[in-house]
C-alpha cells in the first residue's frame, strides 16, 4: 500500500468506527486476525480501575499538661501462624492527667 493508501484507510477507519487492522493487507489463505470489538478485555493490566478518594485521617495534636503521666498496659496475646499458635506481648500506652 502507498501511503496515501494508508491514509484513506486510516480516515475511513476513523468516519466510520472501524479499527485500522480491518484494512490490513492479508494473503488470500491467512486467517483473519481482528477481534470481536464487544468482547472485555480478560488481561487485568487492561481493565480500568475505580478511583477512590485517599482516606483522610485528623490528627489532633495536644501536649499533655505538666502532671500527665503515661499509663501502659501490657499483656499475651495468642496469634495463630502458620508454624503454630505464638504468645505476644502487646502494649497500649495513653497519658493520663
Amino acid at each position: 500500500m502507498t501511503i496515501k493508501g494508508i491514509l484513506i484507510a486510516a480516515l475511513l477507519a476513523t468516519v466510520t468506527g472501524l479499527s485500522p487492522g480491518a484494512f490490513a493487507a492479508q494473503p488470500s489463505g491467512a486467517p483473519s486476525a481482528r477481534v470481536d470489538e464487544t468482547s472485555k478485555p480478560t488481561d487485568v493490566t487492561a481493565q480500568r480501575r475505580a478511583r477512590r478518594q485517599p482516606t483522610r485521617v485528623r490528627v489532633y495534636r495536644t501536649t499533655p499538661g505538666p502532671n500527665s503521666k503515661r499509663v501502659c498496659n501490657a499483656k499475651y496475646v495468642q496469634e495463630y501462624r502458620p508454624s503454630g499458635t505464638v504468645i505476644v506481648p502487646v502494649v497500649n500506652c495513653y497519658w493520663s492527667g
